[in-house]
């Protein structure tokens, strides 16, 4: 018999991925966890120092959007910004990064990817 069990959580038409909830609920306070995607990569969870290897200019050069009414930014390279009949197109990698009051970058939580993947798709 086939195990046809899913790998994904589907609720309001969002999918997230278990290994994201598995690695982000694993975490008890250790590694700082964040979350990339890009035009040719999934959304997927990665630590700190995996950040500047999927967006090299993360915390140098990049420029960080904060969604609303959150503590959530979404770091990206602005040379990577195609302008076009008025709009705005990202064509490289996105960086969501979680801040704590005092500007520093924190681990992101489960409910936060949520959030950032319901933002993503109203």
């Amino acid at each position: 018999m086939k195990n046809n069990a899913t790998r994904t959580i589907r609720a309001e038409e969002i999918t997230i991925d278990v290994r994201i909830c598995a690695a982000l609920a694993a975490n008890r306070g250790g590694e700082v966890y964040l979350a990339a995607i890009a035009p040719d990569m999934e959304l997927t969870v990665i630590t700190l120092d995996e950040a500047p290897g999927i967006l090299p200019c993360f915390e140098e050069d990049d420029a960080c959007l904060n969604l609303p009414n959150t503590s959530l930014l979404l770091c990206y390279n602005p040379a990577q910004v195609l302008k076009m009949s008025g709009k705005h197109y990202l064509t490289g990698p996105v960086i969501l990064v979680r801040t704590n009051m005092d500007g520093e970058v924190i681990s992101l939580t489960i409910d936060e990817v949520y959030l950032f993947v319901r933002h993503e798709v109203a």
